[in-house]
């Protein structure tokens, strides 16, 4: 399903989403290697629903979309990459960055799909930056709002 940029730039707004990109790492015989990226997207709790099925529903619906923004980069992360997004978990997330604002949390890897454990070349990082500007294109902020 294509996204909408002007109409995901005020969902995102609305929602406060924000996003992050981390290191990778695993354990190659002990020794730490880094495999891809962990790329973290968030979105506000809506608060002003008391807490019910139906906050519980909106909270559903906020990682939906986050999980078709996360789906919606696969092109951008190249021929041989690969984003794998993980389970949707009911917790909220606090952070300091948002003054421990309760948050939806979508959590994905990108590496390359060949072999999870093939090393981050140098120059990878930088094939991020297109997917890192359609996120700025769609509204949502780095790290947060």
């Amino acid at each position: 399903m294509a996204i909408d940029p002007a109409e995901c730039r005020t969902w995102a707004q609305q929602a406060k989403a924000a996003w992050e990109v981390a290191p990778l790492i695993e354990l190659e015989r002990g020794t730490p290697v880094q495999v891809g990226f962990e790329l973290e997207l968030y979105a506000r709790v809506p608060t002003e629903i008391p807490p019910s099925e139906e906050r519980q529903d909106a909270v559903e619906a906020l990682w939906d979309r986050l999980r078709e923004i996360a789906e919606s980069l696969l092109p951008l992360a190249g021929a041989d990459g690969r984003i794998e997004v993980d389970p949707f978990e009911a917790a909220a997330r606090l952070r300091p960055e948002t003054q421990f604002t309760p948050e939806v949390l979508l959590s994905a890897r990108l590496f390359h799909g060949s072999d999870l454990l093939v090393p981050v070349k140098e120059g990878d990082r930088e094939r991020l930056k297109p997917l890192e500007d359609r996120l700025h294109e769609l509204g949502l902020k780095a790290r947060s709002w």
